[in-house]
């Protein structure tokens, strides 16, 4: 009697994706940080220490958009691959890098048609007096702007909110967490640069599942306003 065939190994079952309670806890804890770090922290920071005030408030960013994301995971569902941790094609990493500089000219032209209506201060100007402060002083901003902002942000907005709402549609999931990504930035400019920028990391993680295409969208965008600002 011959023994029975063995059955194909079957695929490992995927984790389960974030949902509203993982929304909304990290969504809550981000922003209740970042305001309570700005208002007792941030601001208690003398503008004679502007370029230290640029460069604290960007690396906090990243760090609260970790502890945001560690939350979520916390609650239910305990695999990093459920937040966008996967490997991803090297193909799509290059488009993610290309996009980046792609947002940086679309930002350009929002910001020539915004300021052609709208005058309003300028709430760069702790980055931009970072940038300008020395070789070390823009070293540290690009760590901070450029590595542990887009890291905090993308695991936030593009791992937990983005996530959560793609079961909806891509009008949800993509335009959707663009929308709370841009107003968790403010009333500015900067929405709609967020705004663009939301669109398409979020395009990436809808296409994908990875965050790492749209995280490398935000380090090159990021990497080159700082840079830029040095020589304003």
């Amino acid at each position: 009697m011959n023994p029975p065939a063995l059955s194909p190994a079957s695929p490992p079952e995927r984790p389960a994706a974030p949902g509203w309670p993982e929304l909304a806890v990290s969504l809550i804890l981000y922003m209740a940080l970042i305001l309570g770090l700005g208002v007792f922290w941030l601001l208690r920071i003398p503008d004679e220490q502007a370029a230290w005030r640029g460069i604290v408030g960007m690396g906090l960013n990243g760090l609260v958009g970790v502890v945001s994301l560690l939350a979520a995971f916390s609650l239910r569902i305990r695999a990093f691959r459920a937040f966008g941790f996967r490997a991803v094609e090297g193909r799509w990493l290059a488009l993610g890098a290309a996009l980046g500089v792609v947002a940086v000219g679309l930002s350009l032209i929002i910001e020539h048609v915004y300021f052609s209506f709208i005058t309003e201060a300028n709430n760069q100007a702790d980055f931009q007096a970072a940038a300008q402060a020395g070789v070390l002083s823009l070293l540290a901003l690009v760590f901070a702007g450029a590595i542990l902002t887009p890291l905090g942000e993308e695991l936030v907005f593009r791992g937990v909110i983005a996530n959560a709402l793609n079961r909806y549609g891509p009008w949800a999931g993509v335009l959707g967490s663009a929308v709370i990504f841009a107003a968790a930035h403010g009333p500015s400019v900067i929405f709609f640069n967020a705004l663009m920028a939301g669109i398409l990391t979020g395009w990436l993680f809808r296409r994908t599942d990875s965050l790492w295409p749209g995280l490398l969208t935000h380090v090159v965008y990021n990497g080159i306003w700082l840079v830029i600002y040095s020589f304003q």
